[in-house]
This record gives C-alpha cells, structure tokens and sequence, in this order.
C-alpha cells in the first residue's frame, strides 16, 4: 500500500527514481532474508548434534532478522548509482571558494621545483 502511495504521489519524470528505488529496497530485503537462512542453516548444522526445541517463530524470526539491513543495503546501492548518474552542472562545481571543482593555477603561481641529487650521489661521469 505504502508503495503505491509512493508511486502516485510522485511525478511523471520522479517515476522511474521511484521505481528503481523500491526495486533495489525489495531485492535487498529478499537478498538479506536469504542471507539469514543460509545464516540459519549454518547454525543448525553446527548444532546438529544437540536436541533443539525450537519454536517455529523462532526460526522465522532469526531468518527475518536480515531482511531490513539488506533492504538498506539495497538502497544504498541505488541511491550511489543515482547520485554519480547526474550530469547536471551544479554551482558547486565551478571553482572558487566553496565549490567543488579543483582551483586552476594561474601562471604566477606555478611552483617549479629545482631537480636535486641526494646527498651522496655520485655525480655522471664525462666519458
């Protein structure tokens, strides 16, 4: 339900972000619970051996428990594929104070570094 208000409420040209976002939000979340059962198999495995009560809600709680940080996980990545996606030019992208270009060095500022031999080195012979 919460996804379809999501989806309506967004505009034609925010669908497709929208879209994609709940997508990666969902596969993270399946890809977390299906980290948890592996997690949950490895345990029982190793416990084999002892005889375990467990209730069923248990398990399903313990294989549940990853769902969330996948689904964060899952948004992360998309929301790192959208943000290096924009090529819109920015303000912060001009140089200048406050901006994130890299200041251009203007020709008085230019730095050029006399070539030294370490202290010791043999000098090229004149053959």
């Amino acid at each position: 339900m919460i996804f379809k208000m999501m989806m309506d409420a967004s505009s034609e040209d925010e669908k497709p972000v929208v879209r994609g976002f709940l997508k990666h939000l969902i596969l993270g979340f399946a890809g977390g619970v299906a980290v948890g059962s592996v997690l949950l198999g490895g345990l029982l495995l190793s416990l084999q051996n002892m005889d375990l009560d467990m209730p069923l809600l248990w398990i399903f709680a313990m294989m549940l428990q990853c769902g969330p940080v996948g689904g964060l996980i899952g948004v992360g990545v998309y929301l790192s594929k959208v943000t290096t996606r924009d090529s819109g030019k920015d303000d912060d992208d001009e140089p200048g104070p406050g901006g994130n270009a890299p200041e251009e060095a203007k020709p008085d500022q230019i730095i050029v570094r006399p070539k030294v031999r370490p202290v010791g080195a043999l000098k090229p012979s004149k053959a």
